[in-house]
């Protein structure tokens, strides 16, 4: 038996795996030890990724050729490369003829090459005249990387999982971390075992399991994160909690910010992000 150390592709917590293989078959997976992300836990998805590559599997779930329903209740049916673009082709035009360009739309894969999305931003644009097209990059990490990228100057959070060891509060915001990450979950799970002092604040419109572990949880309204952390920066600065000193050395903007943050009245915040007055105070 062959073993290889890697890294788990899926969630981005970056654990390391050990793949046990035979030949070219990957028979197990298993936790690696010594990786530092990890230390050999693993989530039900990593423990699983073996399976996603054995045979069996392959055999069964990987489209060789495309496949047709006759109508939406019938078995697919394999059909040629031709008719298959042929049957694509007429559909898109048929429905752009009947209903207008913007009747039809592009989801298309966050795991494409540059040249692949300059294709297809033609093909949706250029000849079909629709601006309705998007990719799981943008849904998926692009908010993220625009806010790293204007607060922090790079596309990368400046933190280590060992931080976690020394922190006296963690603030955990539209992240259900006990689902989406599981081990870094453990990790945090790991801190407060051995410091029972350190506080969990999770802001969260749904109860998650991480909001359950949380000694404040601020159910605040959809899509009203900004305001919510406005509010915190408002009563930072009327109650004099800012080192002023550091952020004139490490950071640049917060001159332009200060008609946000004056708006952001604790009274405003909480009625509109539907939380209380004294949980926003609490929070910051």
């Amino acid at each position: 038996m062959r073993e290889t150390r890697s890294i788990c592709p899926y969630c981005g917590v970056g654990c390391g795996v050990i793949i046990e293989s035979q030949g070219p078959q990957i028979t197990g997976v298993r936790g690696d030890p010594d990786h530092p992300a990890n230390f050999g836990r693993l989530c039900s998805k990593g423990a699983s990724l073996h399976h996603t590559a054995s045979h069996t599997v392959t055999l069964q779930t990987r489209l060789l050729q495309p496949l047709q329903r006759a109508t939406r209740d019938a078995a697919p049916q394999a059909i040629g490369w031709d008719k298959a673009l042929d049957l694509a082709t007429e559909r898109f035009a048929r429905t752009s003829a009947a209903h207008g360009p913007d009747a039809v739309g592009f989801y298309i894969s966050g795991q494409l090459l540059t040249e692949d999305y300059y294709v297809f931003n033609k093909l949706a644009k250029g000849l079909l005249g629709t601006n309705n097209i998007d990719t799981n990059s943008r849904l998926c990490m692009s908010s993220a990387v625009a806010g790293y990228k204007q607060t922090l100057g790079a596309d990368a959070p400046p933190a280590c999982y060992d931080d976690l060891r020394h922190a006296q509060c963690l603030f955990i915001i539209g992240s259900n971390t006990a689902w989406a990450h599981p081990v870094l979950f453990r990790r945090i799970e790991d801190a407060r075992r051995s410091n029972p002092q350190l506080k969990i604040i999770v802001a969260d419109p749904r109860r998650t399991d991480t909001a359950e572990i949380a000694d404040l949880h601020l159910a605040l309204q959809p899509g009203t994160d900004v305001r919510l952390l406005g509010g915190m920066l408002h009563l930072m600065q009327r109650e004099g909690w800012l080192d002023n000193a550091y952020i004139a050395a490490h950071t640049t903007g917060l001159d332009a910010l200060q008609p946000h943050i004056a708006e952001c009245t604790p009274e405003r915040v909480a009625l509109e992000c539907g939380v209380n007055p004294h949980d926003l105070l609490t929070a910051t």
